[in-house]
């Protein structure tokens, strides 16, 4: 897919940032604003570089980046002309047009804690590891809790992905900063679906990462309040579901993988995913051979 897009930013835009954030932002007028100012809060600003794309909002969420993209001038601001329905090819252009040797993403209604991009870029620096994760906060309407604990529980430094259990279970782009150049080298995109686009892409950067920290600092919290309605995750029927997740295991069986990784990466996919697998073969079986499928459970 190719669309074509618009951009503005200031004329004293940053020209070295450190770390690019990148967001892809659809219909989020009710939280956008909030998520920008996480960013410009940061500690270690004014050295990050911010890259905002639209993919065709209809909402006032466009002439809310208009407006603040003309008042600093770490913003970028794209606006893609026609909506792609994912936040893959937004993801992905930001990817091709940032600057910075390190790259995060911040979803358009959460936020970051203050000095959240500070701990990761030192932890980076201090190791010259490929990938760092921190802690992530998530916020419901009652509680505020943490999420993914094995990934933060504790301070690790420079050790293999493959050291940590349960690395593959949850993969998300929040709370993590990587080399730009693991991604760039490797030409990793996020596939074009609606859904588990996060997970074949952070799987495949995980795969080429020699090394990576953890930190139980707080870097991200997660939006799940009762008045936030706008995952694309909730809109998306199972079945859509189903046939994404086919795809990233088929996706995964033709790579080249370390046996370990492979391992890992399988067990994962499969024990995770094993209902939704089960469930796309059962309508698979079942269209092509409705009658025999009733009557096998009539017998049992």
């Amino acid at each position: 897919m190719t669309v074509s897009f618009d951009f503005i930013r200031s004329k004293d835009y940053i020209t070295q940032p450190i770390v690019s954030i990148i967001t892809p932002v659809s219909n989020n007028e009710k939280t956008i604003k909030h998520t920008i100012e996480s960013v410009l809060q940061q500690s270690i600003m004014p050295q990050i570089e911010y890259i905002l794309i639209d993919d065709g909002s209809r909402d006032q969420s466009r002439e809310i980046l208009k407006a603040m993209v003309k008042e600093h001038s770490n913003l970028k601001v794209i606006f893609l002309k026609k909506s792609t329905g994912t936040p893959a090819y937004p993801r992905n252009l930001g990817i091709i047009l940032s600057n910075a040797p390190y790259l995060t993403f911040l979803d358009p209604d959460d936020w970051l804690e203050s000095t959240g991009l500070e701990k990761l870029y030192t932890i980076l620096q201090e190791t010259g590891d490929d990938y760092a994760i921190g802690r992530t906060i998530k916020v419901t309407s009652n509680e505020m809790v943490i999420t993914a604990e094995h990934e933060s529980f504790k301070e690790r430094r420079s050790i293999a992905p493959t050291s940590i259990p349960h690395i593959f279970n949850h993969l998300a782009p929040r709370a993590r900063m990587i080399k730009s150049s693991i991604i760039k080298d490797n030409i990793i995109q996020f596939p074009e679906m609606k859904y588990a686009q996060e997970k074949q892409f952070f799987l495949e950067v995980l795969t080429k990462c020699k090394r990576l920290s953890t930190t139980d600092a707080v870097i991200y919290y997660l939006n799940r309040r009762d008045d936030n309605r706008n995952s694309l995750a909730k809109q998306i029927n199972p079945l859509i579901k189903m046939n994404c997740n086919k795809k990233v295991i088929q996706y995964f069986h033709q790579q080249e993988l370390d046996p370990t990784l492979r391992k890992m990466i399988f067990n994962r996919l499969y024990e995770v995913d094993s209902f939704n697998s089960f469930m796309n073969k059962y309508y698979t079986i079942r269209s092509d051979n409705h009658s025999s499928i009733q009557e096998k459970l009539r017998i049992a």
